[in-house]
């Protein structure tokens, strides 16, 4: 894809997410590449310029996942303020293939414009983290995608929630169990994620940077699914972990 391709696909998919329609599938004949989406994904920003970026997700970072989407490597995708749907009714409506995913994320207390080398460095980024329920929507109009269009639809971002912030211990002791109505749907390591959190928050720091992102305190990063993905139903729900404050919420 030449520059203008990529500036005209990023506003047909802007268009298409208005739309809620079907995610559409970049032509072929444009032989769309990995770095083409990252680039297709910065255009699409100029199309939502009151909508600031206040965090990052890392997509495909369970390697049962990958193999369904055929990648080798995870995904970054972006949060946008518009997304966060914290203390409110999730609409099931508002999805055309709505699932739920079960995280973590950690919150930055400092400015980061350089790529992060030590875990002991990386942990000095962070001053909270917190259990968050991703809603992705997965209506493309051909499924699986490839990791090109995963890309370029911002790895399926449509709403999160954020829990509530506590400080950090070891993320990767932590087991995160997911309840419908009392029922449990799953139980589940956060080792689940590339083989470790501190691992995941690394990978997904250093492509953000490489990618000319800016991170900064306040911003959240949510590292990708913990167990398993499960459609949307609707009613109550909780997240609970033994060492952070459960989030509650409810699909309408």
């Amino acid at each position: 894809m030449n520059e203008q391709e990529q500036m005209q696909w990023a506003a047909s998919l802007e268009q298409a997410r208005h739309l809620a329609s079907p995610k559409p599938s970049c032509p072929e004949h444009w032989a769309a590449t990995v770095e083409d989406a990252y680039a297709v994904q910065r255009f699409g920003l100029a199309q939502r310029p009151d909508d600031p970026i206040i965090g990052f997700k890392g997509a495909l970072t369970n390697r049962r996942v990958q193999e369904t989407f055929g990648a080798v490597e995870p995904a970054l995708g972006l949060l946008f303020a518009s997304a966060d749907r914290s203390g409110q009714v999730i609409q099931k409506a508002d999805f055309g293939r709505g699932m739920i995913e079960t995280e973590l994320g950690f919150v930055l207390c400092r400015p980061i414009d350089q790529p992060i080398e030590s875990i002991a460095d990386l942990q000095s980024c962070f001053d909270g983290m917190c259990l968050m329920v991703e809603l992705v929507d997965l209506n493309f109009g051909q499924f699986p995608p490839s990791l090109p269009d995963l890309i370029m639809h911002n790895a399926a971002a449509a709403q999160f929630i954020q829990g509530a912030v506590s400080p950090i211990g070891d993320p990767d002791e932590l087991t995160l169990a997911l309840f419908s109505e009392g029922a449990a749907l799953h139980r589940a390591s956060a080792l689940d994620v590339m083989d470790g959190q501190w691992k995941a928050l690394g990978w997904m720091i250093n492509q953000a940077i490489a990618l000319g992102y800016a991170l900064t305190p306040g911003q959240v990063l949510m590292t990708g699914s913990v167990g398993s993905v499960h459609p949307m139903s609707v009613g109550a729900y909780s997240l609970d972990c033994d060492d952070l404050e459960a989030l509650t919420f409810r699909l309408g």
